[in-house]
């Protein structure tokens, strides 16, 4: 599975949130944008009380995004492993038939992240662009060591 960000910024501190040692901070980032038709992106449905449960819990959002992604795989196991998740989690993964789909990040949740299927038959069909070096700022890695 591929991770997004809908902005640089946001792609940042997901990044930056994960350092707990910045000896091992890679300095060979890079980053591409990603054109993806509309048609191809899963919309976040849940709201309210809902949403929160999800985007507050790291146990609940890895599952959800473990569940996407073993849906889009042709695996015969995926079938019982989504009745074995919660049933509002079950509809959203269902409901979902895209390579691509949208997620609220943790870090800021009025802001999205994207998951991104490489096994899906359509992601042929997203528009990459060439890979640009990108340095992090020092003062936000010295900032993590303190």
């Amino acid at each position: 599975m591929l991770y997004a960000s809908s902005t640089l910024a946001l792609a940042c501190l997901e990044v930056l949130v994960h350092i707990r040692d910045v000896g091992l901070m890679p300095t060979d980032y890079v980053f591409c944008e990603v054109d993806v038709p509309e048609t191809l992106i899963s919309p976040w449905i849940f709201t309210g009380e809902a949403a929160l449960a999800k985007i507050e819990s790291p146990v609940l959002s890895r599952e959800y995004g473990d569940a996407w992604f073993r849906r889009t795989l042709p695996d015969t196991s995926r079938e019982a492993f989504l009745r074995s998740l919660p049933p509002e989690i079950q509809e959203q993964i269902l409901y979902s038939r895209a390579p691509v789909q949208t997620v609220p990040s943790l870090i800021v949740p009025s802001e999205m992240n994207y998951l991104i299927s490489p096994a899906h038959p359509q992601f042929g069909q997203l528009g990459w662009g060439e890979p640009q070096p990108f340095r992090f700022d020092p003062r936000l890695i010295d900032s993590t060591a303190r």
